[in-house]
């Protein structure tokens, strides 16, 4: 049993394209922020920073491949 097969078929692809756009904001922060040429930051830090954002943007992929499982289930 999944985390998303509660939800009916619109709130479904509803939190699909939520978590799209969430992705997309991650990767869009992490380049503004990491392409910033007037800006010092020792690089531990921006490390910790990089590994914030991954581990973020892991988290959201994960859930687009379980909101896509559950609509490829649900489609068959």
């Amino acid at each position: 049993m999944g985390k998303f097969d509660n939800l009916n078929d619109l709130e479904l692809k509803k939190k699909l394209e939520a978590f799209e756009e969430e992705l997309k904001d991650i990767e869009n922060e992490r380049s503004f922020i990491f392409k910033q040429s007037g800006m010092h930051v020792s690089s531990s830090k921006v490390v910790a920073q990089m590994d914030e954002f991954d581990a973020e943007a892991l988290t959201v992929k994960e859930h687009i491949a379980e909101c896509l499982e559950e609509i490829k289930k649900r489609n068959l």
